[in-house]
Formats: C-alpha cells, structure tokens, sequence
C-alpha cells in the first residue's frame, strides 16, 4: 500500500489520471506474476486530498514511489482546498477540475481580523504558556490554523491544523484559561495548538448559558441550527 498526501491541498483530475496510470502500468507488469494475489487499486480519498495505491509488493514500493514523485511534486497536479489562509474550499462531492465558489475567508472570518478578541483573557494565557510555545500559538491562530471549532458554556473544541490536524478540548472561565487537552504528542501543557485554540475562541459566541442541549435545540431557529 502506498498513501500520498499533501497537506493542505487535493490531487486535481490530471493528478490523479495521471497517477492511475502509473497504477495501470504495474497491474500489467505484475499480471503474469503467480505469486502476485491480489488486484492492484487507486483509492481517491475525500475533497480528493489523499491516494491510496494498493497491491504493491514491498519491495516494489520505492520505486513507485520514484514513479509518483514527480506527479506529487508538481504543483499543477494539485489544488488548495483552504490550509490555512488561501484558496477556495471545494465540496467533497465537487469535481477536482472545478474551482470552489467559496472563499477561505468567507467560511472562516476570523481569517479577517487575525487579532483576539477583547473577551480573551491574554494575560493569563501567557502566564500559564511557555514563551515560545505561546508565540508559535499566535502565529497558528494569525494563519487562521483554527477549524471546526465549538464553544458550549465553558467548553472549547476545536481542530488545529499543525504538521497534521490536532484535536483540542479546552475549559474556559469567562474568557481566561482554565485547562486544556490536546492530541499532539507535546506533553507540555498549554501546548501551542491550545494557546491558537483559546485565542480563537473570541471570534465566536458560546451557546448554552447553563441550558441544556434538548433546550437549545428546541428554542434555536431554522437559521441559527
């Protein structure tokens, strides 16, 4: 099995034509092979931003890889689906070929205003936040690093793109830090993936103000579901 990815961005259609072909030329070379057993297949992953090519012999895989890297490392092969401030978002039941209609910065404002809100307790993130760690926080939630986040009560969760997407969970109190979890393997907490998490927490109103989640789903209308 052979899995190609790059971060941030989706195989276009050329991309992955061309990659299934390179697919189609070792199904013809290993076609006579007795001891080859099972079929070999390219699976295009969701928005497409993974390739999976299966049935390789092991000793096979450094060279498809060879034969895949100049495809994977040529920009044209690939389009942006929105890491971390450019592009456009595609649907994941877009074609590849076809430029998304929805701007990054439209989907994600705080993109926009790349600065903490005022009801961002800063002073206590900092104190609890090693230095370092605090400013590569900064420069995560300043590339708009932060997605997918929800704000219940004091609840904080979020997704935080970094050399791959982390979950975090943190607990907030009127703004300021409370305690926070990440799945990096940073054991140090605040890790920076948390102190982005926190900084973005201003750019969106918390629900819940002590209700339950039956309550708010029965009072929230059309538009704010």
């Amino acid at each position: 099995m052979l899995e190609l990815e790059r971060t941030g961005h989706g195989f276009s259609a050329e991309g992955i034509t061309a990659l299934d072909e390179i697919r189609s030329n070792y199904a013809t070379q290993v076609a006579d092979d007795n001891t080859h057993q099972t079929d070999v297949t390219l699976e295009v992953g969701v928005t497409p931003r993974t390739i999976t090519i299966k049935g390789i012999f092991p000793e096979d895989s450094s060279p498809m890889i060879g034969s895949c890297w100049d495809i994977v490392s040529d920009p044209t092969k690939w389009f942006p689906i929105g890491w971390p401030e450019q592009g456009w978002i595609h649907r994941r039941s877009a074609d590849p070929a076809i430029p998304g209609d929805e701007p990054v910065v439209d989907a994600f404002p705080r993109l926009q205003t790349q600065t903490p809100a005022n009801s961002v307790d800063l002073e206590t993130l900092r104190q609890v936040t090693e230095p370092g760690r605090y400013e590569r926080g900064s420069c995560y939630y300043e590339q708009g690093s932060v997605t997918g986040i929800e704000f219940v009560d004091d609840s904080l969760q979020a997704t935080v793109q970094g050399s791959r997407p982390y979950e975090v969970q943190v607990t907030l109190s009127e703004g300021s830090y409370v305690s926070g979890q990440c799945s990096c393997p940073d054991d140090t907490v605040p890790c920076k993936h948390i102190v982005a998490a926190v900084l973005a927490s201003g750019d969106i109103e918390a629900v819940g103000d002590g209700q339950s989640v039956d309550a708010l789903l029965e009072e929230a209308a059309a538009k704010e579901l």
